[in-house]
């Protein structure tokens, strides 16, 4: 792939790995740290990149590998010791982990539609209409469907 046509393809992109970004990591500099990774991956990837048919969806999916890889890097491999003043309790890293399984339980018991289009929604920042463009649906009964996904997991957390 061209220069000129990584800039044609990825780069309009940017804002919308941002947004992602930021939803996973809740951080502005974190957030434009993991699309400039994100960025430098593809760039490094660029020769297989003209095979990739949904640049938005790849491109997503690396970003949220490159997320989780933060997250992780950030979490504690220790068992933090009771002479470090200023760390969370165990009891509360216990809780955030057992938060995050309830949410992913959660999320796996929706109906594959109300999971597809929240993911429309939260993931790819996509507007109502935008959404109802790609799936052909009603932007009202996209509106509907991604208030009750997100009503059914508020109840079950």
């Amino acid at each position: 792939m061209t220069e000129r046509a990584f800039h044609t393809v990825w780069i309009p992109l940017q804002g919308h790995f941002y947004r992602i970004a930021f939803y996973i990591l809740e951080n502005e500099a974190d957030a434009k740290d993991a699309v400039q990774d994100l960025y430098l991956k593809l760039w490094n990837l660029r020769d297989h990149l003209e095979m990739i048919r949904q640049p938005s969806a790849y491109g997503a999916l690396l970003l949220k590998n490159l997320c989780i890889d933060r997250l992780r890097r950030a979490w504690p491999t220790e068992e933090p010791s009771e002479t470090m003043a200023g760390d969370a309790p165990p009891d509360q890293a216990l809780e955030s982990r057992e938060q995050l399984q309830q949410v992913d339980l959660a999320l796996q018991t929706l109906p594959e539609s109300q999971r597809k289009l929240l993911s429309l929604r939260v993931l790819e920042g996509l507007s109502y209409e935008e959404i109802a463009q790609r799936t052909g649906l009603n932007p009202l009964n996209i509106r509907v469907q991604v208030s009750l996904a997100r009503k059914k997991i508020r109840q079950m957390l």
